[in-house]
């Protein structure tokens, strides 16, 4: 039998959605090495900066003292907050590692739903449900953990609290494929 329209959309969004989900696990895994080497390029280049900054004649005050802003007026963009936002506790390091392999396993099991979704077969269903499931419990699960008293800083928060998105788009295709006719899945093998 012929894969229902709903199959098809909801399947090809499954497999987009699977593999953006995957390319982020990959970039969860080594998210603390790259943190420690942009904090490794942010003090190279302060240190930089605080030596032409020694090196400035008197005649070149005057003139950058009306076009430089100063740290005080922009606090978030001050060289010691961008430490702090690219800081991230033991706690936190350790459960992006975590979810970025549990994630990884659930991105492939979504995108293998999507396409047994375009394939119909007597399991596509059940595969399905069980991708989708999986998925919203990761996204719940890494949402709690991340934005517990326990993490810090605001890559934690943002990381924990982006993946609400990912559950309601999960909950919307879930409540449409229960709702949609089956008959295309169910006599395959």
């Amino acid at each position: 039998m012929k894969t229902p329209t709903w199959g098809s959309v909801i399947g090809i969004l499954m497999i987009v959605f699977g593999g953006c989900s995957a390319l982020n696990d990959v970039k969860a895994i080594s998210m603390p090495e790259e943190l420690a080497k942009q904090k490794e390029i942010i003090r190279k280049t302060v240190a930089e900066e605080n030596s032409k900054e020694d090196s400035v004649r008197l005649e070149d005050i005057d003139s950058l003292a009306t076009s430089k802003t100063s740290e005080d007026e922009i606090p978030f963009f001050g060289k010691q907050s961008v430490e702090e936002i690219l800081n991230l506790s033991e706690f936190t390091k350790t459960w992006i590692v975590r979810f970025g392999y549990i994630g990884a396993f659930a991105s492939l099991l979504y995108m293998l739903g999507g396409v047994f979704l375009l394939v119909p077969k007597s399991f596509s269903i059940k595969l399905v449900y069980a991708a989708l499931v999986v998925s919203i419990l990761c996204g719940g699960a890494q949402a709690a953990v991340l934005t517990s008293s326990s993490s810090s800083g605001i890559i934690a928060i943002t990381t924990g609290l982006s993946q609400i998105f990912g559950i309601l788009v999960d909950i919307i295709l879930l409540a449409v494929i229960f709702s949609s006719g089956k008959e295309a899945y169910s006599g395959s093998v």
